[in-house]
Order: C-alpha cells, then structure tokens, then sequence
C-alpha cells in the first residue's frame, strides 16, 4: 500500500497526487484567527469582543455575519467541511456573549430574547425599520464543485479598471460644504488611544481610514468641537 504524502499550501493541507488530491481544513488555525480577533481563547471557548462592546447591536451581529461567511465560504469544497459546525459555534456564541455584556443581561437571556439566530430589529440611517439576523447554515455538506468552478474563473481573463476620481472633489462629509476641502486621517485602531474623540468614533462606525472634510469641519473636529450627533450620519435614538 502507497504512502499518501501530506502537504500544506495557505494554510490548507493536502494529501494524495493529482489528480485525486483531498483539500483539508485547518482546524486549529481557525481558531488561532478567531483568537486573533478576540471571539474566543486558545481552547476554543466563545468570548465576547470587547471592542465591539460600544457599538450598536445591528453592528455587532454584521460583524458577526461578515467573519461567519468569510470562513464559510472559502472552505466549501474541503473534505472534512463538517469541522465548520464548530467555527460557527464559536462565532455564534461570541457574538451572543458581545450583545450579553454590553446589555449586562445573560447569554441565557439573550438566546430567549433574540433566539438562536439573534433576531434583532432596529431603525436605519434613513428612520425605516429593519432587522437582521445571524447568517448561521443549516448544513455543512461539501461541495464537490467548489474548487473546480474556483479553478476556471481564477483562469478567465480579468479586466481592471483603475478609479482616479479625486477623493478631494467630495462634500465635506459633516456639513456638505463642496470646497475647500482637506482628508482627516485616523490611525489603525491597535494604535489609538482612548478615550477616542467623535469624530474617530464615527469614522471606526463607518470603517473608514479617511474621511473628507471641509477646513472649518476639520478644525471643529481636530479639537474635538462637535457632538457625537452632529457629526454621525446614523440617526440615534
């Protein structure tokens, strides 16, 4: 009987000769870039994430859909795809345990609240209501097709187009004064120090690195001026 060699590429191992090649999920370095991220330790146990906790809850379980289908996704056609059952435990749970603590409530109490998906409804920017829910699969039964289907894109012939439009010909994005304007920059959040000022606060809210403004905006806000209310775009209640 022939020995099946073992190799790792970007984190996936690999055994057999091609063409019969079993693509494997890493398990464990899932979990280590879940740790990364602040949703559980090194065993693997859910925890809340902290800098999460002072944004709103639509927020917190976006966040919580963004990393859950990223993961997902991309590992569809590995053969021991089932091991995802426990990735999105530890999301599911972590998110839970961020919306616990900042509400000072129980997980038992938020599941009754918000059920296993964590139904939640709230207003939007433009005062509509919606409601969004935790993106959690049903199954997770491979798909056998992924990795070929990936493979003949990855060959098709892709044309890039290069965006120079001038972030500087944007309105000042508080009070939309269209001249005038200079780009306020924040540093990474690893780097910031708190407490952070309303402006830095809105533009983590946005995910934004830079932002347009206009100079009195930016003198308003480079001494901290403004109120949080005047500066957000999201209407607060």
């Amino acid at each position: 009987m022939r020995k099946m060699k073992k190799h790792t590429f970007l984190g996936i191992s690999s055994t057999g000769d091609f063409p019969n090649i079993d693509i494997l999920i890493d398990n464990q370095k899932l979990i280590h870039k879940l740790r990364d991220n602040g949703m559980c330790n090194a065993f693997g146990y859910p925890t809340s994430i902290k800098r999460l906790l002072y944004k709103p809850i639509e927020d917190i379980i976006t966040y919580g859909n963004q990393v859950l289908r990223g993961l997902v996704n991309n590992n569809q056609g590995c053969r021991n795809y089932y091991v995802m059952h426990r990735i999105q435990y530890i999301i599911q749970y972590s998110i839970a345990y961020t919306i616990a603590r900042k509400c000072d409530i129980s997980i038992k109490k938020v599941f009754k609240k918000y059920h296993k998906q964590l139904i939640y409804s709230y207003m939007n920017d433009k005062g509509k209501a919606k409601t969004i829910k935790l993106a959690l699969y049903r199954s997770f039964k491979r798909d056998k097709t992924f990795f070929p289907q990936w493979l003949s894109k990855i060959k098709q012939d892709v044309e890039y187009r290069y965006r120079d439009t001038n972030p500087l010909k944007r309105n000042c994005y508080i009070c939309g004064n269209p001249q005038h304007h200079v780009m306020f920059h924040r540093k990474k959040i690893s780097l910031l120090r708190m407490p952070y000022s309303h402006i830095i606060k809105e533009m983590i809210r946005i995910n934004r690195r830079q932002i347009c403004l206009c100079r009195e905006c930016f003198i308003k806000v480079s001494q901290n001026l403004l109120e949080f209310n005047q500066i957000t775009k999201r209407k607060l209640t």
